[in-house]
């Protein structure tokens, strides 16, 4: 099992595109370590826990003797590397711990701090990997320059392009078919990469049917200790959805795969159960390709393959 943990909302940035309100950015409360140590074990009791990811909010405005002990904690339940999610506007004296491996959010002038974010992952004398949102502002951008300038940093040793998706806090005028003309030009660039692209592995790893698109090994821990996934409401914005128990987990994975048999487009898709989708929504039509990014998949199949 997945584990996406989130012990906090709070953050020190206001970010156009994020998915989280201005509300939600302020709350100062986080997850009890004695609750998440509870859910950790209502996982781990169901299916060994495999990986674990930390993010907020901004995982590095939690006090350090939380992030220790969080840490402690994990260790029954799951080895190490921890996965941490951070905008490294700072750098927490735990991010340099050899039990953490940082993913770092970075984009480029779509985002405050920016360079000082770059000076600080050049600061890390360990591996980052660098996590970057295909928002509007990013995919405007020269794809050229953008690829030079992470191959400066020699400590970078991935690079995952992550879609924007519509949410509760904000509904940016993009879709499905935006993200895969970006991804098909960082694929084209003719300038090297000096890291590992993840988005073309995860193409790869879908057209070879051994990614698992369903959300049937991957679950969230909340702030308020909750365990939850991640769905749509009627207008198609994505949120959180708390669950009260692993029951009611399995519940929502077995009725997600219902859905998806039961849709029109996705039932006699090739790549369903596959795609790239990172989580399942209700696909309408395929003029603007899906999240599951069927059209970039077959260009991919076509083109290299």
């Amino acid at each position: 099992m997945n584990i996406s943990l989130n012990p906090t909302y709070l953050c020190n940035l206001r970010c156009q595109f994020c998915y989280l309100t201005p509300a939600q950015l302020s709350e100062t409360r986080y997850a009890s370590l004695k609750e998440i140590n509870q859910r950790l074990k209502e996982i781990s009791d169901f299916s060994p826990i495999q990986h674990v990811d930390i993010y907020g909010g901004e995982i590095s405005l939690l006090p350090e003797e939380y992030l220790e002990e969080l840490l402690v904690i994990l260790s029954s339940y799951c080895r190490p590397p921890y996965n941490i999610i951070t905008n490294l506007t700072r750098i927490s004296p735990l991010f340099k711990d050899e039990r953490v491996h940082l993913s770092v959010s970075y984009d480029f002038e779509a985002r405050k701090f920016n360079e000082l974010v770059f000076q600080n992952m050049s600061l890390l004398n360990k591996n980052i990997s660098v996590l970057i949102l295909a928002s509007p502002q990013v995919i405007a951008m020269n794809v050229d320059s953008l690829i030079e300038k992470l191959n400066l940093l020699s400590n970078i040793i991935s690079v995952e392009i992550k879609p924007y998706s519509t949410n509760q806090s904000n509904q940016l005028p993009m879709n499905f078919k935006d993200f895969e003309d970006f991804i098909k030009q960082w694929l084209q660039s003719r300038v090297p990469k000096k890291f590992l692209f993840v988005n073309e592995k995860k193409i790869q790893d879908s057209l070879a049917r051994s990614y698992n698109a369903f959300s049937d090994d991957h679950i969230y821990i909340t702030p308020q200790a909750k365990l939850g996934v991640l769905d749509f409401d009627a207008t198609d914005n994505e949120y959180f959805r708390e669950l009260e128990s692993i029951d009611d987990y399995l519940f929502w994975s077995k009725k997600e795969k219902e859905k998806i048999s039961k849709n029109d487009f996705c039932k006699s898709c090739n790549y369903k159960g596959h795609c790239l989708t990172e989580h399942y929504r209700d696909v309408k039509g395929l003029k603007y390709s899906c999240n599951g990014y069927k059209h970039l998949l077959d260009w991919y199949h076509e083109s290299f393959v």
